[in-house]
Formats: C-alpha cells, sequence, structure tokens
C-alpha cells in the first residue's frame, strides 16, 4: 500500500473522529440547556444571582428525598425567579440529582400525584401497570404495581437519574411536602 493511501486512511478516520467528538459536543450541550425558567435563572453569567431557600422537608426511608422552596433574586434587576427543588440520592447507584419545579408548575405536579396515587390494577387489562408523571426539569412521580401491590418511586436526572423507592404513604407525605414549599412561596410574595 502506498504512503498516499495510508495518508488518506488516517486523514478519513481522523475525519470521522472529530465528527463523532463534534457530534457529542453538541448533543452534550443540548442536554445542559436549561429546562426551566429556575434552572435559565441561575444560569446567567455575569450577573449575582441571590439564591433564598427554605427546608421544608425530607424522606430517608429506601433512598434520600429532600424539598425544597427555592427564590432567585437578580442583585441588580431585583427580578425574582420561585419554585420547588428535589433533591434525590438514590441508595444502590449513590449519585444525587435535583430537579427544579418551576411555581407554575407546582400545581400540574401536585394533581399528577394525586392522579398516580390512585391508580390501580385496573388501569390496564394487560396485567402489570406503571403510572408516570414528568416535569420538564426530569422530575418523575411513578406508581408501578409488583407481585400484586401497589408501590411508587421518583427520580432526577435525564441521563443517569437518581431514584428513590416509597411507599404510597410516603408518596403522599412527599406531595403534602410540596405543597407546603409552594404555600411558604405564596407566603413571601
Amino acid at each position: 500500500m502506498s504512503k498516499t493511501c495510508v495518508g488518506l486512511g488516517s486523514l478519513l478516520a481522523l475525519s470521522m473522529l472529530c465528527a463523532v467528538q463534534a457530534g457529542a459536543q453538541q448533543s452534550a450541550t443540548v442536554e445542559k440547556e436549561p429546562k426551566t425558567k429556575l434552572e435559565a435563572f441561575q444560569a446567567q453569567a455575569g450577573a449575582v444571582v441571590i439564591k433564598g431557600y427554605s427546608h421544608i422537608g425530607k424522606i430517608t426511608e429506601a433512598g434520600f428525598v429532600e424539598i425544597t422552596a427555592m427564590e432567585f433574586t437578580g442583585a441588580t434587576t431585583g427580578k425574582k425567579q420561585t419554585g420547588v427543588a428535589i433533591d434525590i440520592k438514590d441508595p444502590i447507584i449513590g449519585n444525587n440529582n435535583r430537579s427544579f419545579i418551576d411555581y407554575d408548575e407546582v400545581d400540574s405536579l401536585l394533581k399528577g400525584i394525586d392522579y398516580i396515587s390512585k391508580a390501580t390494577a385496573d388501569v390496564t387489562k394487560v396485567g402489570q401497570f406503571e403510572a408516570t408523571y414528568t416535569t420538564k426539569g426530569y422530575f418523575r412521580s411513578t406508581t408501578y404495581s409488583s407481585s400484586g401491590k401497589i408501590a411508587a418511586s421518583v427520580s432526577s436526572g435525564y441521563i443517569r437519574p437518581a431514584q428513590a423507592f416509597l411507599s404510597l404513604q410516603e408518596l403522599g407525605e412527599l406531595r403534602a411536602m410540596i405543597a407546603q414549599a409552594k404555600q411558604k412561596l405564596d407566603s413571601v410574595k
């Protein structure tokens, strides 16, 4: 084989590698784009952002779930953004993740949790079921049938989500904490 063929082959391989890396960088950039107003607000460059927060509560059974009421304020503009942060630590994988729920999305989340909490095996005729509600910030609340019982889980994150397993009672407690966070935000407006 001539040096020209080897050189062209190496050049082609290098070109393909660069294209793959560029595609990976582009998709990584897309994944990092803010999905919520809170994420976009805190990602401001060249501005001072003041974060106010109140820890509302946590559940520490099969995983760790913590609810926090959040208020972000632009120091120079006075503009505010409020919502709820849900932090989850996965007991199996050990990773942590946080999802932000914008204030205007909280009522929808509460209704979603209400709905999935009432789901029973008769929601489908094929046997097992799973009912999931997902927010813009990748917080997922799920109920599912398992060995004739109904259980729940919550997760946060898109690529490597952190997940915690809950009983239906704990899912109800989580819902109450989210509602309490919303009340806290209402009281400071």
